[in-house]
């Protein structure tokens, strides 16, 4: 019995070292090609991101994407031959999130809704982005070879700062400034490398500064449609001022013309990655004096609104 029992553990170790070998011969055999990625960040931010993901799409579907994660100046792969389209991105966003990245086509940056302000119908706000960092290829054939594919990439800002200030009567009986943009791109298509407008507005916080709202809202630059549709939708800002009795006053401001402009004289300062415009705004905002001006909050808010990060800073231009 003891005997038959050796036997039959002695076969099935050799079974185990037999398909072992087999497996290996097989992946050994499988066409792989060393591919090394170099990331410049000259000119694109002084504060590097911890590390990048990539994505090679196969074309037309055909063979298995490679997904991997690299340091933040590239570093080696493997990818088996053919003819692919590629994604990367900084991996390291605090209210950037990655969504549909099963195809080349569909991969999209978004930012997540920010409940808890604690003003009726702002539920439904999403965060601004923060700095997105993004190379895409289009179209990149790897052929079998024993030497390695080097690929030299720059990456690209591709969320914006709109910065502005606006004049203001009645701040003195405001507390506390909600506000948020409408029409701008809340989210982006990293392989067609273009921003969508979706439902939801982007949360922005303002602050006081003297007879001044000042602040800044981050987007995906304009939707798509708006730069090749000669009619758009209207771009605004809203703000809700929660005043000192706390009652609610909503102001809102047409920015359509401007952000247009903006956009459309980006081209002529390429070399500055950083362009301040100043957003025109002609009427001066009036905030109504509430019932109970001295309320039980006392009056004003803080009026720095502090470092805004890497994103690229854009301040509307006056006219």
């Amino acid at each position: 019995m003891q005997d038959m029992r050796y036997i039959f553990l002695v076969f099935l170790f050799t079974l185990l070292v037999l398909g072992g070998c087999s497996r290996r011969d097989v992946l050994d055999d499988y066409p792989v090609s060393g591919v090394e990625i170099s990331l410049d960040w000259d000119g694109v931010t002084d504060q590097l991101p911890e590390g990048v993901r990539v994505i090679f799409y196969p074309k037309d579907g055909k063979g298995k994407k490679v997904d991997t994660y690299l340091s933040i100046r590239g570093g080696k792969i493997k990818v088996p031959p053919g003819r692919y389209s590629v994604v990367v991105y900084n991996y390291d966003t605090e209210m950037v999130q990655i969504r549909n990245e099963g195809a080349y086509e569909t991969v999209e940056a978004f930012t997540g809704h920010c409940n808890g302000l604690g003003v009726t119908g702002t539920e439904e706000l999403v965060w601004g982005p923060d700095p997105l960092y993004v190379v895409n290829i289009d179209e990149l054939q790897i052929k079998k070879s024993d030497k390695v594919l080097l690929l030299d990439w720059q990456p690209k800002l591709i969320v914006k700062t709109y910065s502005f200030k606006i004049k203001a009567e009645g701040l003195q009986y405001v507390s506390t400034i909600i506000g948020s943009v409408e029409g701008m791109a809340n989210c982006y298509c990293l392989g067609r490398c273009c921003g969508m407008k979706g439902e939801a507005a982007l949360y922005f916080e303002a602050g006081i500064q003297g007879d001044e709202i000042i602040g800044s809202f981050t987007a995906f630059g304009i939707p798509e449609d708006m730069v090749t549709r000669a009619s758009v939708g209207m771009v605004k800002i809203n703000f809700v001022f929660v005043k000192t009795d706390k009652s609610v006053q909503k102001i809102e401001v047409d920015i359509t013309e401007v952000i247009a402009d903006s956009e459309g004289n980006e081209g002529e300062n390429e070399e500055d990655p950083h362009m301040k415009i100043e957003l025109p705004i002609k009427d001066e905002i009036k905030v109504e004096k509430p019932d109970n001006p001295s309320g039980d909050g006392g009056g004003g808010i803080g009026g720095d609104v502090g470092d805004w990060g890497d994103d690229e800073e854009i301040e509307l231009p006056v006219n």
